[in-house]
């Protein structure tokens, strides 16, 4: 799990962009658990790596620590977080 966990959190812009093209992601929107945790399975299988639905959920936590650690996600409660990517915002396409 360590090498997928840094896998992601070493590439996590190029992580936020890939959900951002499975899911309606946006500067100031929310982001759900479920959200990070089936982005972390598309994302890694993208990358040739295999990942259980538990593990993927043990990863999104950690992702999620990650980038609330970097003020890329506000906790909102315990599943749910704001982003705050200013890159995000709507109507930019980068």
């Amino acid at each position: 799990m360590n090498k997928k966990l840094e896998l992601i959190t070493q590439n996590h812009i190029d992580f936020l962009k890939f959900l951002r093209t499975k899911y309606p992601l946006f500067h100031l929107s929310n982001l759900f658990l479920r959200d990070i945790q089936y982005g972390v399975r598309f994302y890694l299988e993208n990358k040739g790596f295999r990942a259980s639905y538990t593990e993927a959920e043990e990863i999104a936590k950690k992702v999620a620590d990650y980038l609330e650690e970097r003020n890329v996600l506000k906790r909102l409660d315990r599943q749910t977080w704001l982003l705050t990517y200013p890159e995000f915002r709507a109507g930019n396409a980068s």
